[in-house]
Formats: structure tokens, sequence, C-alpha cells
């Protein structure tokens, strides 16, 4: 039987997440010179910086979770699937979408399935999350949407 997942867990792999992110967008600047492109890259990287030290504050105060299951282990199978195929979770493979990235239009593509995979992800722990740190976590959600709605104005703007 495997280990359950604990919030704290949960946390540290949205730290982790956060890193990551920043990793992507301070790597991928150096690219490309298109001066739009950076600033909304250095943009979002410091963003990740900052939801880092927000989760690692939480992960100080971090709990117990009992989620709502159909059966047994139903929730904490379906995080650890869930982490394992998130856009950044995996250094290995971060290294390697960093490589393969030739342009601007891929890189813009990656930095969104990033932020749509993280929206997934802070949604799931919110769960796990009680109180005061759920409101902080959508406050997370929400700028994560605005990174979202900044990334794809940056893209139509760019194919005009």
């Amino acid at each position: 039987m495997s280990k359950l997942l604990n919030v704290g867990e949960v946390i540290e792999f949205a730290v982790h997440i956060e890193q990551n992110g920043f990793k992507f967008y301070d790597e991928i600047q150096k690219k490309f010179d298109d001066k739009k492109f950076l600033e909304l890259f250095q943009y979002l990287g410091s963003e990740e910086l900052n939801h880092e030290k927000t989760f690692k504050n939480l992960l100080k105060n971090a709990g117990s979770f009992t989620p709502a299951e159909t059966y047994a282990g139903e929730y904490d199978a379906y995080m650890r699937d869930f982490l394992k195929i998130h856009a950044l979770g995996n250094d290995e493979a971060l290294a390697k979408k960093l490589e393969e990235i030739k342009t601007i239009e891929a890189a813009v593509s990656m930095a969104l399935e990033f932020e749509k995979d993280s929206i997934v992800l802070f949604t799931m722990l919110k769960k796990y999350i009680g109180g005061k740190g759920s409101d902080i976590v959508e406050n997370i959600i929400h700028e994560e949407l605005s990174h979202i709605h900044r990334i794809t104005a940056f893209y139509n703007e760019m194919k005009d």
C-alpha cells in the first residue's frame, strides 16, 4: 500500500513547481532578445518567486486534510498521478523542454501549459488547506489566471 500524501508534501510540490517556473522563465529569456517578450517573462519569473515564498509560509502552518472520496485513496491517487504529469514537475523534462524551445511561439506555448497546469494543481491544493490558507491559494490561482491573460495578450499582439 502506498503512503498517503499529506498537506505538507503537496505544498512542497507547489514550491518545487514555482521554483521550476522561475527557472523556466529565467532560462528561456537567454534565448530571445524581443523586448516585450523579455519584459513579460521577467515579470512572470518574479511572480513565481513571490508564489514560492507564499507556499513556503503556508508550509509552516500545514495541517491535516481528509478529502471526500468515493473510495479509499481516490484523492491521493488522483493527486499523485497529476503531480507526475505537471508541465514543470520533472526537472529532467524541464531541461529537455528548455533545449527544444527554438521560437518565441514555443516558449509562449510552454508558459501557457505551465500556468494552466499550475491552476489545476492549486485548485486541488485548496482542498488540502483549510481556512485562511485556502484563501491565500485562491489568490494565487487568480494571479495565475492573470498570467494566462497576459501571455495570451502578448501572443495575440505578436501575431498581429
